[in-house]
């Protein structure tokens, strides 16, 4: 029966179908009383002599015994078994490893591979990598910063007047609520005192000619209609404003001004002029300069005031420390110096080309300088020398030409936005590359090390 048992390969795991073999067939009750009966047979059975042959059979022990279920019992689930099945790194027995001096030496390159490769990427961890990029700017319409700080050297300040504009048609005249004007000495420093006005003084009168009831002052043609008067400079200076003349002249001439004392200012004559602040202009082509002259919009049109004659003793002489736009910071005009010599004044001009950035605004820039007085061969018609300036030889002449002194700085705007990614790298990055390095090492250094002694057991030397 257990000869039989053993043949037929039943055991009490089996299910409850009966197993055929031939003529054969057994249950799982009948294998179960087999099991039963030889139970009791090696335990009232002689043990056998230490001469005889084992038998093909063992005795079950009695854990197995108390494991196997029960007639119609369920089917035991071995835990063990599942898992080895599911080893993915199993072991071979020493007995069947060899080691050798080659596969030694491919173990140690392996290791300073892997040693210098994850120093490496340990070491390239450590930067940061910013990506550059461009796409369409879609904040054209909103508004943006331009921060300036000038200094003008040799042009007093009552002479340095801030003007905007842009092809939206919008016009700043005259911006002074952001920016502060710092008078300055010769050298360069301070001037703290304030202005003494004390050009254009004239002895005062006997009678004061505005207690006269009847007294009407005028209005130098700028009245608005027959009768206005204008008994003070500053109703003089309102009418003036008004029709958008320049009120230069009319502070040195009109007898209202010389007799309140409101004329230009003595000390200012040599002095120079820091101008810094911050101002906002529609993000569109404009331009925002310092030129000679009052401003005015006339019919839509940017207009400066003052008298050609005038124009030479304008001097444009500028250094420009920070001009930024959006955010401050470094940008390509600091530190300009632009000095008259010889060619004397003229109009500076400075064309910009301006692209947003996450962090503000970056620019290019070219320049221009336009003399006001040049050179011409002989005197053209219509035209007479200025000042009588000529050369040796009378052949050339000094001629003004129609510029506008001052400091033009031309901006446009481009549609285009710079965007900056910085690309930080995390320790997780670095665990997996430093595991691809080790897997990828260790791959090539084990696969050519097979190639290597494969060629040496067949006798082909692969160098």
């Amino acid at each position: 029966f257990l000869s039989l048992y053993s043949f037929l390969g039943v055991s009490p795991s089996q299910t409850r179908k009966p197993y055929h073999s031939n003529s054969f067939v057994v249950s799982r009750a009948d294998s179960f009383h087999l099991a039963h009966a030889h139970k009791k047979i090696n335990h009232f059975g002689p043990r056998p002599s230490s001469h005889s042959k084992p038998s093909l059979t063992t005795t079950p022990s009695r854990r197995a015994m108390s494991s196997r279920p029960r007639p119609g019992g369920p089917l035991p689930i071995d835990a063990s078994y599942i898992l080895k099945s599911l080893d993915m790194f199993p072991k071979l027995p020493s007995e069947f490893s060899q080691t050798t001096s080659q596969t030694a030496f491919a173990t140690h390159v392996a290791i300073a591979l892997i040693a210098f490769l994850t120093l490496t990427e340990l070491f390239m961890s450590t930067y940061t990598v910013k990506t550059t990029m461009i796409e369409v700017d879609k904040s054209l319409l909103q508004k943006i910063d331009i921060a300036v700080n000038v200094t003008f050297p040799a042009l007093p300040c009552t002479e340095v007047h801030l003007d905007a504009m842009d092809v939206a048609g919008d016009n700043q005249i005259d911006i002074s609520d952001s920016f502060q004007k710092q008078r300055l000495d010769k050298n360069g420093g301070w001037i703290m005192e304030p202005l003494k006005e004390v050009l254009n003084e004239v002895e005062p009168k006997e009678v004061d000619p505005t207690t006269d009831p009847s007294y009407c002052g005028d209005c130098y043609g700028a009245q608005a209609k027959d009768g206005d008067c204008c008994n003070t400079c500053d109703e003089l200076l309102t009418a003036y404003s008004k029709k958008g003349w320049s009120t230069r002249q009319i502070l040195l001439t009109s007898s209202q001004c010389q007799r309140e004392k409101k004329g230009l200012h003595r000390t200012e004559q040599g002095e120079g002029c820091n101008l810094s602040g911050t101002m906002q202009v529609n993000k569109v082509a404009g331009n925002f300069h310092i030129a000679m002259g009052e401003a005015t919009v006339r019919d839509g049109r940017h207009v400066h005031m003052f008298l050609p004659e005038d124009a030479p003793n304008f001097n444009a002489s500028h250094i420009i420390h920070s001009l930024s736009f959006g955010s401050e910071g470094p940008s390509a005009l600091d530190g300009v110096e632009k000095i008259v010599g010889e060619e004397g004044t003229g109009l500076f001009q400075y064309f910009l080309k301006v692209m947003r950035t996450d962090s503000g605004s970056i620019y290019t820039h070219t320049e221009r300088f336009r003399p006001l007085m040049v050179d011409v061969p002989g005197a053209p018609p219509g035209l007479a020398p200025v000042a009588g300036v000529k050369n040796k030889d009378h052949e050339h002449h000094k001629v003004q030409t129609s510029v506008l002194p001052g400091v033009f700085f031309v901006y446009e705007m481009e549609p285009f936005k710079v965007t900056e990614t910085v690309d930080k790298k995390t320790w997780t990055s670095w665990v997996i590359r430093v595991m691809g390095v080790c897997g990828g090492v260790l791959s090539c250094i084990g696969g050519l090390e097979m190639v290597l002694q494969s060629g040496a057991k067949k006798g082909v030397s692969m160098f």
